[in-house]
């Protein structure tokens, strides 16, 4: 039997449990494991995927604009519906990314200009460099159920 105490505990674990939303995170390095990773990946829900610099030994990505955007990406991200996928990409170092052939640029997939690129997959929509910037701009982007 539950006392009055009791109900108001499992109230509220009931109550945050189905509020709090958590994307299903991923990560991958490098252009040739992303194509793999996406050739097999099978999601049930909506996939954004963010294109950063690849991480420097102290932590940080060697992209200066990626270190400030990755904060309000994640604040965004909250916003984000359950069964949502992120897959955060490190697209490699800075003379690879900053070659005008990098695969990266170059794929049709993923047409990438600038860095960060947060994108939902298999579609148009994205946010580019400083757009990632706008932590409205990036919960439209990842609650936005139109495909």
């Amino acid at each position: 039997m539950l006392t009055r105490g009791s109900r108001r505990v499992a109230h509220y674990i009931f109550n945050r449990q189905k509020s709090t939303k958590m994307v299903i995170r991923h990560h991958v390095e490098g252009y040739e494991n992303f194509i793999k990773f996406m050739e097999n990946f099978k999601a049930d829900g909506p996939i954004h995927i963010l294109y950063s610099g690849t991480k420097l030994p102290n932590g940080n990505s060697w992209c200066p604009d990626c270190v400030e955007a990755e904060p309000v990406i994640e604040k965004g991200l909250s916003a984000a519906p359950e069964k949502s996928h992120f897959i955060h990409v490190e697209v490699g170092d800075r003379p690879f990314w900053k070659d005008l052939k990098c695969p990266f640029r170059t794929d049709t997939r993923t047409k990438l200009n600038v860095l960060p690129t947060l994108a939902r997959w298999g579609t148009q929509k994205r946010l580019e460099g400083d757009a990632c910037l706008d932590t409205g701009l990036v919960e439209m982007l990842v609650t936005d159920e139109d495909n």
